[in-house]
């Protein structure tokens, strides 16, 4: 399979293409950010745990798409740069309503 000729990372590109990359697809990703916090599952008595959220940047070589990765590194999902956009506002917007200092 002929793949396009790879072009000039963004800027925020931090991968190893020698090393990331499959297949002849270079893939760019950004530094990881570690957001680190609670879970809380079910009803009262809560099931609480210590969660780590990864935060990350991502794109193919040649597609337009950047998409944003929010998960604890085997469960997450992929967000468009839009719509994490607009879920970070939405959660200023609830935190504002809980009477929580936002951002």
């Amino acid at each position: 399979m002929h793949y396009p000729r790879p072009t000039l990372c963004p800027a925020w590109c931090v991968a190893d293409h020698s090393v990331d990359d499959e297949g002849g697809r270079r893939r760019h990703r950004g530094a990881t950010v570690t957001v680190a916090g609670i879970a809380i599952r079910g009803g009262p008595p809560h099931d609480v745990r210590a969660v780590e959220l990864l935060i990350e940047l991502h794109a193919n070589d040649a597609d337009p798409l950047v998409a944003i990765y929010i998960g604890d590194g085997e469960e997450g999902l992929d967000l468009t740069t839009e719509t994490a956009s607009r879920l970070v506002r939405r959660l200023i917007e609830t935190l504002q309503t809980a009477g929580a200092a936002a951002v």
